[in-house]
């Protein structure tokens, strides 16, 4: 750890602005769109106002810069899974981490452990109350929720450490191939356990090279290495 701190100039790669929005959108496989209104915030158009402002939901690393930490990469994954399965507002949205925020007293309370354990059911309750969601809907969210919080590693302290993208559907076996991890390849997707990027196969997927001829080359199994391209084919 501390060698890895180093590495970084002292700071935590978890909190480095390492991404950038387009990025994100790609590795998370969400709208771009809904990326930048997450991360950025959104003005729109009203009757009476003729623009008006959405604040950010998420606190990112680099505001001026436009880019996100490996903690961001992790919010915006758990608030994936409200967006894809539920067509949540981003202003409820944005009141119900807000109330996360000031219960946790935290600035990123979606990527916090808390949110592993009763977050998720003071989230779901808080959206619940926004958007009179019935009693099955926000069982059916709650479940959502713990199939991504699921993907996410964690360290003693409770600190995310590593993610597992899904490379098909959250409803797949768990079978954890592709990792984003902010301490291996400057956290670009890769080969769990290998430190291969999965970005590098699919280049030479597309160049022509088999799934069988990478796996000799690099010593790993076929399935391995399809899992890499089906990731990078369905990100892009």
């Amino acid at each position: 750890m501390t060698r890895a701190l180093n590495i970084y100039g002292g700071r935590d790669p978890v909190e480095l602005p390492a991404y950038s929005i387009p990025e994100v959108a790609r590795f998370i496989r969400v709208p771009q769109a809904t990326v930048r209104s997450w991360a950025l915030g959104r003005s729109y158009s009203t009757l009476r106002e003729s623009q008006k402002l959405f604040e950010p939901v998420i606190r990112i690393a680099d505001a001026t810069g436009r880019s996100l930490s490996f903690r961001n990469l992790v919010e915006l994954h758990v608030l994936s899974a409200i967006r894809r399965d539920h067509g949540v507002r981003l202003g409820e949205v944005r009141k119900a981490v807000d109330y996360l925020r000031r219960r946790f007293k935290s600035r990123h309370p979606l990527a916090d452990e808390e949110m592993q354990t009763n977050g998720t059911n003071l989230f779901v309750e808080r959206y619940g109350e926004l958007v009179d969601a019935s009693d099955q809907g926000q069982m059916a969210m709650k479940v959502c929720l713990s199939s991504y919080l699921d993907r996410i590693e964690r360290d003693a302290r409770g600190a995310a450490i590593r993610l597992y993208p899904f490379t098909t559907s959250r409803e797949e076996p768990d079978r954890r191939t592709v990792v984003i991890d902010p301490r291996v390849q400057f956290g670009r997707p890769c080969l769990s356990g290998t430190g291969m990027p999965t970005g590098v196969i699919a280049e030479r997927f597309l160049a022509g090279d088999s799934p069988k001829e990478i796996a000799q080359d690099i010593g790993l199994s076929p399935d391995a290495i399809e899992e890499a391209i089906r990731y990078e084919s369905r990100a892009a």
